[in-house]
């Protein structure tokens, strides 16, 4: 299978990542803001575990979409897939396909039943669009 992928900044690959480690670090800030505090009040205490919480949650949905981590388009001679960064993943079959489009900035699938999507091709290198319009270009199948 032939196959671009989009080349994705650190914060778009690494934002679960930031984000968790962000809500921690504000966890342990409010559980030493009470240790230190000479008041006696439990109300650090419950934004810590909260926030603790918020963290562990980011981190968690890190795992769940590590595989879907980046966006790339793959064709061959009978399939095209398209997965989108942390989103669905679409498959087509070539012979299903009414049109597509490939224009400076959008990758346009056209399927029956009003399936299809578009992709965006910015991230994309020059090479990649010139491969996929070399195979694609404004292709158009009659039903």
């Amino acid at each position: 299978m032939h196959r671009i992928t989009r080349k994705l900044n650190f914060f778009r690959r690494n934002h679960f990542i930031l984000f968790g480690a962000f809500w921690i670090l504000m966890s342990i800030f409010y559980l030493f803001s009470q240790i230190l505090s000479a008041e006696d009040s439990t109300f650090n205490y419950f934004m810590s575990f909260g926030y603790l919480i918020i963290g562990l949650l980011y981190f968690y949905q890190n795992h769940r979409y590590g595989q879907k981590k980046g966006e790339y388009i793959e064709w061959n001679d009978t399939v095209l897939n398209y997965q989108e960064n942390f989103g669905k993943f679409y498959s087509f079959k070539l012979s299903s396909l009414i049109n597509v489009t490939v224009t400076r900035e959008n990758f346009i699938i056209k399927a029956q039943n009003a399936q299809g999507t578009m992709a965006s091709l910015k991230g994309y290198s020059e090479e990649d669009i010139a491969k996929l319009r070399a195979r694609f270009g404004n292709q158009t199948s009659s039903l």
